[in-house]
């Protein structure tokens, strides 16, 4: 069983719900009002946050305090990212001290976290100058 994770920015109001805008960019369809990181600077940040984590390119993933996640990406190009997956196992969440660390990662781009299983979306915070 694994737990679903969706980041991204917002750079103004879009008016529709939190469902739809992921069911479009991971088709890998540019919206507007989403911004844009590349690629590599995301990469970056998550080995900056988690130096023992494999860099597959495609993906990141990482094992440790009795689990795992993966970290994916919706693409607005080929060298572009639009919105950050983390798929955790289950048993992460029991792991408070890694969970929040995905998120401060995340964070530091300037993204909120939307998680399906509550169906909200933390207040987006402005992006740290990170790497």
């Amino acid at each position: 069983m694994s737990y679903d994770m969706y980041f991204w920015r917002q750079t103004k109001d879009i008016e529709m719900p939190a469902e739809q805008v992921i069911n479009r960019l991971v088709k890998d369809t540019p919206l507007e009002g989403i911004a844009v990181f590349p690629r590599a600077r995301v990469r970056d940040v998550f080995r900056k946050g988690f130096p023992d984590i494999v860099d597959g390119d495609a993906d990141l993933d990482w094992e440790g305090a009795g689990s795992y996640f993966r970290v994916g990406f919706a693409h607005a190009n080929e060298k572009e990212v639009q919105m950050i997956i983390v798929t955790c196992g289950y048993s992460l969440l029991k792991s408070e001290k890694t969970m929040n660390r995905i998120i401060e990662v995340c964070c530091s781009l300037g993204c909120a976290l939307y998680d399906p299983q509550t169906g909200r979306r933390n207040e987006q915070q402005e992006p740290k100058n990170v790497v």
